[in-house]
């Protein structure tokens, strides 16, 4: 029986892509992009290299192994030509105009086809895997998903730091890492294992140079914990990362008006959990059953299908943080506008700011259906805790989650969060990010009045 096992990624194969992608990639991308603009037409270039038969046949030859996919093929191709369709009509329409930082437009170049084809070819290949893994064992898959602790709010309100301080204890905490949710598995020879190593650090590598280029507002190590995004778009699923990564938000609009779909994509991320246990124990199910501890997961995109959250891990422990939602707000625009200034290539045109359509109405998406869901549940098992209250007393509101999941927290894993606490403070006090509602052309009074029932809940 093929082996079950996780893709050896090293430190040395991700900085030999980061060296690849910083100095040959990305400068040699951006360079067509300028000298051939006129030429090589973006939405042409999209659909020849997004093509969703090319991408499953390369996906396939990586895997090394049929095109089985958690869903039909059909289905994979559907997905693969909404993603090419958005890009396409992205260029088409403008949608970018206005999104600068600082004030100017984005138009869709040639990079943003190369790193979307990358994302994608990686999601389907993370899909073959664990499909593959599923059918290898289904006794363990069968088995429930265990009280994750879940760490959601509006984006830029401190799940980041949330995260890292809980890490802390790994004694009571299975963390989620990036690597494991880029390739939660591979199944198969020696080749196979070798394609899915070199597709996980060619893409933590892309990762990590962006936020190497924003750590300045938000920093992830590729060798870290990180968000639960990046498996849930396995297999062409949650395409929150269209919209983070790219500023695309048709295929976001049409997943959130399908519960079905939304559903669905959880219920493989539970599975994407099960496969990552199981390949951490080598294919060994007794192995991997050993580990009790509870999944950390962390994503403010959770937000938007709270319901799909809650179907898929129905003892699931949220805590849920709270920010003013104008400096969320501001703070958003200032770092998505920053990333999709490295992907897209910047005109010379000087549109009105669009960040109010492009951010502050998917945050308002976002706290609606969050607020919707807790209307409908009132018993949901959610902790509420506000950034100014995390920020002031770190440690006050960690023994506070710790009573509200009802667990103990270990001494050395209280005195390893203070050490980071510490070391936190330090890199915000020799840093610095600085933004403001009039730096994107947000009226601070509008966001206020958008987001006034938010406020008054939860008194932020």
């Amino acid at each position: 029986m093929a082996e079950i096992r996780a893709p050896p990624v090293s430190d040395a194969g991700v900085n030999r892509a980061i060296w690849l992608n910083t100095y040959v990639l990305l400068p040699l991308a951006r360079f067509l992009d300028r000298l051939l603009w006129r030429v090589l037409d973006p939405r042409r270039v999209a659909r020849r290299r997004l093509d969703p038969d090319r991408l499953i046949k390369k996906a396939s030859a990586l895997a090394r192994c049929e095109p089985r996919f958690h869903v039909s093929t059909e289905e994979i191709r559907r997905r693969l030509n909404a993603a090419a369709d958005q890009l396409a009509r992205a260029s088409d329409q403008d949608a970018l105009r206005g999104c600068a930082v600082g004030g100017g437009d984005l138009r869709v170049g040639l990079a943003a086809v190369a790193v979307l084809e990358r994302r994608l070819t990686r999601q389907l290949v993370a899909d073959l895997h664990v499909t593959r893994a599923l059918a290898l064992a289904p006794a363990h898959f069968a088995t429930g998903p265990g009280a994750p602790l879940v760490v959601v709010g509006p984006p830029r309100s401190g799940t980041t730091l949330l995260l890292e301080l809980l890490a802390c204890d790994e004694t009571t905490w299975r963390r989620l890492e990036c690597r494991e949710a880029v390739c939660p598995c591979v199944v198969g020879d020696a080749a196979a294992v070798a394609n899915a190593t070199r597709v996980a650090e060619t893409m933590l590598a892309g990762q990590q140079v962006a936020f190497d280029a924003v750590k300045h507002i938000h920093y992830e190590a590729w060798d870290g914990p990180t968000e639960c995004r990046m498996a849930l778009e396995n297999g062409g699923g949650a395409p929150y990362v269209q919209w983070w990564v790219f500023g695309l938000t048709d295929a976001l609009d049409a997943w959130l008006e399908d519960d079905e779909a939304r559903e669905s994509d959880y219920a493989f991320y539970r599975r994407q959990l099960a496969a990552i246990r199981l390949a951490a124990a080598a294919g060994d199910a007794a192995e991997a059953a050993s580990d009790d501890r509870a999944w950390l997961l962390k994503d403010p995109a959770h937000l938007f299908s709270l319901d799909a959250l809650f179907a898929a891990f129905p003892a699931a422990r949220v805590v849920w943080l709270h920010r003013d939602p104008r400096a969320s707000a501001a703070s958003l625009c200032s770092l998505l506008g920053n990333v999709w200034g490295m992907i897209h290539r910047r005109d010379a045109g000087a549109g009105p700011p669009r960040f109010r359509e492009r951010v502050v109405e998917y945050l308002g998406k976002m706290l609606d259906g969050g607020l919707d869901f807790r209307r409908r549940n009132p018993g949901a098992k959610v902790h509420d805790l506000r950034m100014g209250d995390l920020v002031k007393d770190p440690m006050r509101a960690v023994e506070a989650i710790y009573a509200f999941a009802g667990e103990e927290l270990p001494l050395a894993a209280g005195l390893a969060m203070r050490e980071h606490v510490a070391k936190a403070n330090r890199e915000r006090k020799a840093g610095g990010h600085k933004y403001g509602c009039e730096d994107f052309g947000l009226d601070a009074a509008e966001v206020d009045a958008r987001f006034s029932g938010y406020k008054a809940a939860f008194g932020v």
